[in-house]
């Protein structure tokens, strides 16, 4: 009896091992123990969804503006992903993929979804350039401290750090190769910068690209509010004129998808190295973002003149071509999600208070479906009210984000070389459970809906009816449909007899309405 408890005790410590990358680490962490669970369960859904599903062993993309093709910059994710979840076969594949595609470092950005080139994409984009770079460099620490088994990644490490060099203008970054326009902010990674400078062999002045990159950043005039816009012209003017680039939403002038990452980036620099210049920037961005209420308002913002710090319009709705199946999808600008959580939350880490990292852990854990421990981050409703971006995202960048936020919140996304070169004793941080919620406390109770009219006039003649995640609207007569959450947040809109909404898993009381000059009729409906 015995030596069947002390096997099944060993047994019980063994099953609560963890796939990811541990290195002990004095990092600041939130729930480390139930965090890294999700990163082991999420990594496999992004193997699962983005790279088994296809032959290439790249990481594609499943629904973006042509499906199914593949990106350097998931390239570069994907290896990020695989190194700190202790995957050195999946990393071996996605790289080893990118070498015969060429999409690694100072090559080609992008591969169609039928796997052939066939085109010029203008050489490549280098943020991809760099996170391989630095992927490449902590796999070939990995090998030589007998963490990973044999792998030649030195020299290819080096020819990114070069292709990454050749890259750069006095220090600050190009986006492409290729391609130089201006300046993508969200690509500077001084913490990279710092790794490349102890690695590259011909000792180059990689300090200049760290002071020359947090100069450009200071120059900026959303300084203040520790934001930067998508794109910079490079006397650093917001936008790019006529081009704003592959993601050119209101001229890459917003804090958007590109831009958000800068929090990311120089949260790195500050945790990694103690950076003030990092710090600096953090402040005002934990400032910003504490001022407008804190980890609820996690979000995409307007940078300029009387909209600076206000959000991106809500329903200002991108509509695309999907070219698989001829339909259309949509995607919102405004988006508190997964995505915008796990980026801004990587300040609380580097520079709040205990609270501000509990804080965000706890609105983190509301993006985690914990119970089923499914494998991606996000909700099909949003905890706040709206419909969240989960249905109609690409299932690709989104998780990216998100398992950058949490890999850093639990402490497994380190500095690999800095630590296995000089350990450290490992700290627990703050052990409070991010999903071990307390009950929270009662809501005001919403203002009632407006009374449902009972019976429409004849001439409206609605028919509404569901089925198969639809919505199907039907009038005899003209009518401008309109649904609403109880929140009133507008759901949907069409000026058609007839009409048909897309639901997807959205589920909840929604109110129908149809208007036909002063005649109205409004209809509370829960949705299936």
């Amino acid at each position: 009896m015995r030596r069947i408890l002390i096997f099944t005790f060993i047994f019980l410590l063994f099953s609560q091992a963890f796939a990811v990358l541990e290195i002990p680490n004095a990092q600041p962490k939130v729930g480390a123990t139930q965090w890294k669970q999700v990163l082991d369960s999420t990594w496999q859904g992004i193997k699962k969804r983005n790279i088994n599903a296809y032959t290439t062993g790249l990481v594609h993309r499943p629904k973006s503006e042509t499906p199914g093709d593949a990106v350097s910059e998931g390239v570069g994710y994907g290896m990020l992903l695989a190194l700190y979840s202790n995957d050195q076969e999946t990393f071996n594949r996605i790289y080893n993929a990118a070498k015969g595609k060429r999409l690694s470092f100072c090559e080609d950005w992008h591969l169609p979804a039928n796997g052939n080139k066939g085109m010029n994409d203008g050489g490549s984009a280098t943020d991809a350039d760099e996170d391989i770079a630095l992927a490449l460099i902590f796999a070939d620490k990995l090998v030589k401290k007998g963490k990973w088994t044999n792998g030649n990644y030195a020299n290819d490490a080096q020819n990114g750090v070069n292709c990454v060099w050749g890259s750069m203008n006095n220090g600050l970054l190009w986006p492409g190769n290729n391609w130089k326009p201006g300046y993508n902010v969200g690509y500077f990674a001084p913490a990279w910068y710092k790794v490349f400078n102890d690695f590259d062999s011909q000792k180059r002045n990689w300090t200049n690209a760290v002071t020359k990159s947090y100069e450009f950043i200071k120059s900026i005039s959303s300084y203040d509010f520790g934001m930067v816009p998508d794109w910079n012209q490079t006397n650093g003017a917001f936008g790019l004129g006529g081009d704003a680039g592959y993601n050119g939403y209101m001229g890459g002038k917003t804090f958007f998808k590109d831009a958000i990452r800068i929090l990311w980036r120089v949260a790195n620099d500050y945790i990694w190295f103690k950076d003030s210049r990092a710090k600096e920037f953090l402040d005002n961005s934990l400032k910003f973002i504490k001022g407008k209420g804190g980890p609820s308002e996690a979000n995409f913002y307007q940078l300029e003149g009387s909209n600076k710090g206000v959000l991106l319009p809500a329903d200002d709705k991108w509509t695309q071509f999907n070219d698989q199946n001829n339909s259309s999808t949509w995607r919102y600008r405004r988006e508190h999600s997964h995505l915008t959580v796990g980026q801004w939350l990587t300040v609380a880490m580097a520079v709040g208070d205990s609270a501000d990292k509990v804080a965000w852990s706890k609105k983190m854990a509301e993006f985690y479906d914990w119970e089923k421990k499914v494998d991606f981050f996000g909700n099909a409703v949003d905890p706040k009210g709206g419909v969240e971006d989960t249905l109609h995202n690409e299932m690709y960048f989104d998780q990216f984000l998100a398992w950058f936020g949490v890999s850093l919140m639990s402490g497994t996304w380190v500095n690999v070389v800095a630590l296995l070169d000089n350990p450290v004793q490992n700290t627990e941080g703050i052990t409070e459970q991010p999903f071990d919620k307390p009950e929270p406390e009662p809501e005001p109770e919403p203002e009632p809906p407006e009374p449902v009219i009972a019976k429409a006039p004849a001439r409206l003649d609605l028919q509404i009816s569901q089925s198969r995640g639809n919505l199907s609207l039907h009038s005899k007569s003209d009518v401008v449909w309109k649904i609403h959450n109880l929140q009133g947040k507008l759901l949907f809109s069409s000026n058609l007899k007839e009409a048909t909404w897309n639901t997807g898993n959205l589920t909840g009381t929604v109110i129908v309405s149809a208007k036909n000059g002063s005649s109205v009729e409004k209809k509370l409906l829960v949705l299936h």
